[in-house]
């Protein structure tokens, strides 16, 4: 009795630091040195999700070489059993072991198995952790010896939420922005929809796919309006370390799916491929509400504007001609255009309509495109 409340009361201790921590290395260090006490394990990492191309990003090394997480990023992770195959790190908080997605016959002829060596371990047992469909980071550890069994599971099944809620927290306390919903997609080559999430879905509902491939400029971006909502799109380019290589296979007959409901009730060993190659025409679709003043400002500081450089930027995007830009802000007309050739050279475009298109990320007028009804 006295060992499960320690656990519990060690869990808790664990729970109230996560949230407390000042950033998430402090965070994950104190997770990682409070659970080996209830889980033994050699190492383990902590990988944040990019919230835009579910791409890995570089974390904490627990007992284990920097060196070696930028190795898996770069090279390892496209043939992560835990990424290529089903059930693998899919299911948000839900922790798997390596054996539970690949067996070992099949692990010891597959090239993961240097990498392995190479840290070294044999067993593994990782979890996707996230918030509200939201991937937030990939926590992992690993060991020689026996597998992981199903209560050293449930342990960090206890953790996992709490890591992810804390890591969002702290994000909403130093950034504001960070409250702002992003819809990820990808496209298959034909327009079909291979995968969608959460935030996504809501926003598409029923707007057919061309209206928003047609928005994207060569450039990669645009800016579409929903209902009474405008939405910036932006194409991203795959990465070695993208989860979303699940949802990446043009000849697949699931429908468009979801991050929380993808694969919630798992799958046999059998009937998945070792490796899941994206084909060069599916692309990954970033949507975020378009903020004008916020994503704005953002652009101007970017291309290294003036104060009233932007001001008679932000004019323009107003509508406003040269005298009256010149009449609002107390300056001359001659001096408004001089500032606007300066603008133009800084910004790269030559006109007035380039400068438009270029600030809000299209290289079109893009007409309000409403949603189908539901019948």
């Amino acid at each position: 009795m006295s060992g499960g409340f320690n656990k519990e009361g060690l869990l808790l201790k664990l729970i109230d630091a996560a949230y407390a921590a000042a950033d998430d290395h402090e965070m994950m260090r104190q997770a990682f040195e409070g659970l080996r006490e209830l889980v033994p394990f050699n190492s383990g990492v902590f990988m944040p999700v990019n919230q835009c191309t579910m791409e890995m990003q570089p974390g904490l090394c627990f007992d284990c070489a920097p060196e070696d997480m930028a190795t898996y990023l770069k090279h390892y992770a496209a043939m992560d059993p835990f990424v290529l195959r089903q059930p693998g790190l899919i299911v948000l908080n839900e922790n798997r072991r390596i054996s539970d997605v690949i067996t070992t016959g099949a692990l010891e002829r597959s090239e993961f198995i240097d990498f392995m060596k190479q840290i070294p371990y044999r067993h593994a047992m990782g979890a996707l952790t996230g918030l509200a469909h939201r991937a937030v980071a990939v926590v992992c550890v690993h060991r020689q010896g026996r597998d992981f069994n199903q209560e050293e599971l449930a342990v960090f099944d206890r953790i996992g939420p709490h890591l992810a809620r804390a890591v969002v927290l702290r994000r909403l306390a130093n950034d504001t922005l960070q409250r702002a919903e992003t819809g990820i997609a990808v496209f298959a080559g034909n327009g079909r929809a291979l995968y969608l999430s959460e935030p996504a879905r809501r926003f598409i509902g029923r707007t057919p796919t061309e209206a928003l491939l047609t928005v994207l400029s060569p450039e990669g971006s645009g800016v579409i309006r929903i209902g009474s909502q405008s939405y910036r799109l932006s194409r991203l380019p795959w990465s070695t370390a993208s989860l979303l290589r699940h949802f990446a296979l043009e000849d697949s007959e699931v429908p468009a799916t979801s991050l929380g409901r993808a694969m919630s009730n798992g799958h046999p060993l059998s009937g998945w491929p070792e490796r899941v190659p994206h084909p060069a025409s599916a692309m990954i679709v970033v949507m975020k509400p378009f903020a004008q003043r916020t994503d704005l400002a953002r652009r101007l500081a970017q291309y290294g504007l003036s104060p009233r450089q932007s001001e008679i930027a932000a004019c323009a995007l107003r509508g406003l001609a040269n005298t009256e830009i010149a009449r609002e802000i107390c300056i001359g007309e001659q001096t408004v255009r001089d500032h606007f050739q300066e603008i133009y050279g800084r910004i790269g475009v030559n006109t007035r309509p380039e400068l438009l298109a270029r600030l809000l990320g299209t290289n079109m007028s893009v007409p309000p495109v409403r949603r189908l009804r539901r019948g």
